[in-house]
């Protein structure tokens, strides 16, 4: 490769693709890379050389859940290397996932070759254009590099696309050809994250219907996450003494323990005290939600009051529900600009009675009598034990346990989009001090994987393979009661723990040395969350 005629336009080293990719991660400040086996020892050693830790999977597949699940509990990029990257279709559901849940992927693969193709190399399709066309219509941008000098600004450019404005799955490719060539990498330039300002005008309006209203009322969505704004939200909601409800992806953004804390969730998915809230608030700050089908209750949740939507991404507003006053901005952005403002026309907090009538509000909801473990027994018990991280899969097993209470931010990770299932399984692939609640038939998806890795502690809960959330027959969200032809054969995995009542689960879970838990539900089990049919 010849060498651009300025040196100081270079890193000022000679290199081949595979330093340069790990230079490149490096000078972006990404310290942690998930790949599988397919990828070649002297990049992983190149990795290693700058600091960056690497986790080897034994999939593509699990890769990318291991990276998906690491950026929703960390907030960082979850990085995957992927050789060839024809290996990333085998995630596809994945990628969509994080996708529709604004999880950012930066997703580095290869071509066998620039120069000659569609020579039926091994994990290669018709044309170099084919893996590109299949994941436009999931990630952000997809870039190529067919030069060495070009792969620091190509990576730099597609991981800033990753991460700014609603971050997202970003995919570039190097040619394999550069592997075997060097060259002098071109320096990059640090480009900064894009985050879109908030308009003055919207934050002006948006403070005086706060000052103004009587009945105010906050719901904080991932968005709150995603900007790492937690801080403010405490702040606004303190200084106004208004109550939060949070979305079910949101757990944690704000605490369960505070006064304020209204709960999770709206709708016939929410409790008597959030529906009550959102049924008599006059005025409604959403914040960074997509007013999801799920924690929404089918978008049964009762909005009579003024609305103000704010989100990052302008098409989001209106498709649900059409906000008074929009608001497109990052969520961290427009907190800091409204706090500003209102704290130029309140001195002091306020004090409005709101957190004796939540206390009054927010009543657990009581269960039948019965003998068996049902899902709720489960989150008691959770409840009673310290962790690090939950990592969830909502199913019509699991649903109950989005009224865990979680005070810290990313201590609670869950998709509610639910189109690929397995976030449970990963976190406690990576994390000793986690817990993951899953379904019978995830479970059995990944039982390859579990024994030889896990590191937390698994609870699978098996309901005999008799239940599933139906949306089919209309919007809110219901359990349905099936009967099925053959109950699902759960493996018997070493070490594994099976459990028909709640002394048994309890004492199970103080168990540190028991990392799978298997929770044999009651087949007459009812949910605290949902209705149950059938």
């Amino acid at each position: 490769m010849s060498q651009p005629k300025r040196k100081e336009e270079t890193v000022g080293k000679q290199m081949a693709a595979d330093e340069a990719i790990a230079y490149t991660l490096n000078e972006t400040g990404i310290t942690k890379v998930f790949t599988s086996n397919d990828t070649i020892s002297s990049l992983i050693s190149k990795l290693n050389e700058y600091k960056i830790d690497v986790t080897i999977a034994p999939t593509m597949r699990t890769a990318l859940l291991m990276a998906d699940t690491y950026s929703r509990s960390s907030g960082n990029a979850g990085t995957v290397i992927a050789m060839p990257g024809s290996s990333l279709l085998e995630g596809m559901d994945i990628i969509a996932q994080a996708f529709v849940d604004s999880i950012p992927l930066f997703m580095i693969g290869t071509i066998r070759s620039y120069r000659d193709v569609s020579k039926s190399r091994i994990g290669e399709l018709r044309t170099n254009e084919d893996v590109p066309f299949m994941l436009s219509a999931v990630t952000k941008v997809r870039e190529r590099t067919v030069t060495i000098e070009e792969i620091t600004t190509t990576l730099e450019k597609a991981y800033k696309d990753a991460v700014s404005n609603r971050p997202r799955p970003v995919y570039a490719e190097v040619a394999e050809d550069l592997f075997k060539l060097k060259g002098y990498p071109l320096a990059g330039s640090k480009q900064i994250p894009e985050k879109k300002t908030p308009d003055k005008n919207s934050v002006l309006k948006t403070a005086e219907l706060l000052i103004n209203a009587k009945n105010p009322v906050i719901i904080a969505g991932y968005g709150v996450l995603v900007a790492n704004a937690w801080n403010e939200l405490k702040t606004l909601a303190e200084l106004l003494d208004v109550p939060v409800i949070s979305t079910i992806k949101a757990k944690g953004a704000f605490p369960a323990s505070h006064e304020l804390y209204a709960g999770e969730a709206l709708g016939v998915v929410g409790t008597s005290a959030t529906n009550y809230l959102l049924e008599n608030a006059d005025v409604i700050l959403a914040l960074g939600t997509r007013f999801g089908q799920l924690s929404f209750g089918g978008w049964s949740a009762p909005f009579k009051g003024l609305l103000v939507h704010n989100n990052v991404d302008g098409e989001e507003l209106g498709k649900v529900y059409v906000p008074h006053l929009p608001a497109v901005a990052d969520t961290g952005l427009f907190l800091k600009e409204l706090l500003n403002s209102l704290k130029d026309k309140i001195k002091e907090k306020r004090d409005t009675g709101k957190r004796e009538m939540l206390k009054k509000l927010k009543v657990q909801k009581e269960m039948k009598t019965h003998d068996g473990i049902w899902p709720h027994d489960i989150m008691n018990e959770i409840s009673k034990i310290s962790f690090d991280t939950i990592y969830v899969d909502i199913s019509s097993t699991t649903i109950d346990m989005i009224r865990l209470p979680i005070d810290k931010p990313r201590g609670w990770v869950t998709s509610t989009s639910i189109i690929s299932k397995g976030l449970s399984i990963a976190g406690v692939l990576e994390n000793e001090k986690s817990i993951g609640v899953t379904d019978v038939y995830t479970f059995m998806n990944y039982q390859g994987v579990i024994p030889n890795f896990i590191k937390g502690t698994l609870i699978v809960v098996n309901d005999h393979g008799i239940s599933r959330i139906n949306v089919t027959e209309g919007d809110s969200p219901f359990i349905e009661k099936t009967q099925r032809s053959e109950e699902p054969k759960v493996p018997e995995l070493p070490g594994a723990e099976k459990v028909e009542k709640g002394q048994e689960l309890e004492k199970v879970l103080k168990d540190t040395g028991t990392r799978i838990i298997i929770v044999e539900l009651d087949k007459k089990f009812e949910s605290a969350v949902l209705p149950v049919k059938g």
